[in-house]
């Protein structure tokens, strides 16, 4: 029985580490796609009689666009219900 405990601990970590990897990962590449079409966007400035566009980190993400995030939320709801389970 301890040895059942120990494995399910195991997992939950490994759950935990692995979303929290894949998280960093995906802000780190939305921040540099931000920064790279800010320099893009710096250096070509639209003709005055066309509107500014909005930049893409400004918009909040919903759960269509973000399919990892929605990844990351199950596997935590996941480790909760098995931290449940094991109380």
């Amino acid at each position: 029985m301890i040895r059942d405990i120990l494995r399910a601990a195991l997992v939950l970590a490994v759950l935990a580490v692995g979303t929290s990897l894949v998280v960093e990962a995906r802000w780190q590449l939305a921040m540099i796609d931000a920064a790279h079409r800010g320099l893009v966007a710096s250096h070509a400035a639209p003709p005055q009689w066309q509107p500014m566009p909005t930049p893409a980190h400004a918009a909040p993400a919903t759960p269509a666009e973000a399919p990892l995030r929605r990844l990351g939320r199950a596997a935590l709801d996941m480790a909760d219900a098995a931290l449940g389970v094991v109380r």
